[in-house]
């Protein structure tokens, strides 16, 4: 047991690490970690990692995977709240809780997990590396930066709490030509921005985009050398400011408004990208140039054009044209497209002999950024990886990872894990994968009903929508039928359909058919045409 305790005051909320032993009758519960803080209506509430699983192991640090936690309030009671307090208190409560039970939260005692190695290999000083992990994350991929901001100026506090990042990791160890390696795979998820598809797209004014993840591939030698080779690749959303609100239709149509500053958003997420990334970059936009997203990738073509950036390249790839029909070889176009960057960015190297770095990076979009990005995405980090085996002395001249049988199944069921977890969390349904196709129109009415509890609880976890006991928001207890026009028209059109069968059954009168068969569908017309109303949308904060 550790020689130093958390000590937190339930009175005045006042938290200090004390070396004070506990009272020896009090309630003792081991957990793995303090996620952090947060307020609720009742008051302040502390959230642990109760339970965790050890996914793997990296250069000697080991890397966990959060099962459980709980939310366990300063408060014993809740008598000193008035019933609509409780209310919400137990709605704020769930939705922390359906946050907290997603999948792909990762943590580590002593690896920094929100930095790649690239970065840290370029600004891993001395002095850096002696912060606390908590000081030295990259607040982009910190999920639980909001509950740690009122620790952080406690000493001491980095025993107790750590920082999580959410995404996927994974790992396989393998043997070719007699040489045993590694291969990992993380990925970062941004909290800015962060939301569901169809009401988290685009780029914010300060250019954060939406379901921005940043991909890192790893080899690691098994050798006393410990030599590793690493690649990086970041998804996002397209980086324009534009929705695609959801509606009573099975995909709504993308828009922009004629008034957004397009150009300095673009130029604004790109500036940031060179900051954080350096070098060049290639945007791989594999949307469709027709139909309803040739709007958005004509506007990105002309903004591309306008900004003319010299460290961005432009590869638009309409990937269902190309590939229909499942004809995924003819990816090779693109693969071809792209070899002579891939070769040229090359990756991170950390050997005895020699030490060098990624020097472009590649951006890659579809709407989601899911389906159509996994497959893309995991097409140019088989190239890399070809590259990376091929310089550590793994692959002979001549071998590509495809032609090593075993290695290629562990690495399309690496990138295919990942691209389901990144699914999952921006939409709530697994990948679409060859072989192994989901159905995800059996799914898409659980997710829709869902999407406003999950868009809400993130915004209250990450901090978005900070919770005041004396202002709480009325919205929450808005009905899906309420008593004004939508709610009238609802109930007119449930009406005028139950007429309009008793006519047809029990009345042999025609025109009085035919007059609730017209008023039924006047209310249909009317729910259809105003669609984004009749949706349960977040409530909490407006994009």
């Amino acid at each position: 047991m550790s020689q130093q305790y958390l000590e937190i005051d339930r009175h005045s909320n006042h938290i200090r690490v004390s070396a004070r032993i506990p009272i020896i009758d009090s309630d003792i519960q081991y957990i793995y970690g303090v996620l952090g803080v947060i307020p609720i209506v009742s008051g302040m509430a502390l959230i642990v990692i109760k339970k965790a699983r050890l996914v793997g192991t990296f250069n000697g640090h080991s890397i966990w995977t959060i099962t459980e936690t709980e939310i366990i309030p300063y408060k014993k009671t809740t008598l000193h709240l008035t019933e609509k307090q409780i209310w919400y208190n137990r709605h704020f409560t769930e939705m922390l809780q359906s946050v907290l039970a997603t999948t792909g939260f990762y943590f580590s005692y002593s690896l920094d997990l929100s930095r790649s190695l690239q970065w840290l290999s370029e600004n891993g000083t001395p002095a850096f590396k002696h912060m606390s992990m908590i000081d030295r994350a990259d607040d982009r991929f910190v999920w639980n930066g909001y509950l740690l901001s009122q620790l952080r100026s406690v000493q001491g506090i980095d025993r107790f709490a750590l920082p999580v990042i959410h995404g996927f990791y994974g790992e396989v160890h393998h043997s070719v030509n007699g040489h045993q390696f590694k291969l990992s795979l993380i990925s970062r998820r941004s909290k800015y921005r962060a939301g569901v598809r169809f009401y988290k797209r685009g780029v914010s004014l300060d250019g954060h985009p939406a379901n921005f993840v940043e991909t890192e591939q790893i080899v690691e030698t098994t050798s006393a050398h410990g030599r590793l080779t690493a690649f990086l690749q970041t998804r996002g959303s397209i980086p324009l400011l534009w929705s695609q609100r959801p509606n009573l239709k099975w995909q709504p149509m993308p828009t922009m408004k004629p008034s957004d500053d397009q150009l300095a958003a673009y130029v604004k997420h790109f500036e940031l990208q060179r900051m954080t990334y350096g070098g060049k970059i290639v945007i791989v936009n594999l949307i469709n140039q027709s139909g309803r997203e040739k709007k958005i990738g004509d506007e990105l073509d002309r903004i591309v054009q306008q900004a003319n950036l010299s460290y961005v390249r432009y590869n638009p790839f309409d990937f269902h044209k190309v590939c229909q029909a499942m004809q995924w070889h003819r990816l090779s176009m693109l693969r071809d497209q792209l070899r002579h960057e891939i070769t040229q960015f090359g990756y991170l190297a950390d050997t005895d002999l020699t030490q060098r770095s990624q020097t472009g990076f590649f951006r890659t979009n579809c709407m989601d950024c899911l389906d159509r990005t996994n497959v893309v995405q995991a097409m140019i980090a088989r190239e890399s990886l070809t590259d990376q085996l091929l310089y550590l002395g793994i692959l002979n001249v001549g071998q590509r990872v495809e032609t090593c049988a075993d290695l290629e199944t562990s690495f399309k069921h690496l990138w295919a894990d990942n691209g389901d977890e990144c699914s999952r969390q921006y939409a709530g349904t697994g990948a679409l994968k060859v072989g192994k196709r989901y159905c995800i129109k059996s799914a898409i009415e659980s997710e829709r009903i869902q999407v406003q509890l999950t868009t809400d609880a993130m915004d209250v976890f990450l901090g978005n929508f900070k919770i005041d006991v004396h202002n709480l928001p009325s919205s929450l207890e808005a009905t899906l039928i309420s008593l004004d026009q939508n709610g009238i028209a609802l109930l007119a059109a449930c009406f005028a359909m139950a007429m309009t069968i008793l006519c047809v059954l029990v009345a042999e009168n025609i025109s009085a058919t035919l007059f609730w068969l017209a008023v039924f569908l006047l209310c249909m017309m009317f729910i259809f045409i105003n669609g984004e109303e009749f949706v349960n949308a977040p409530k909490l904060k407006n994009d």
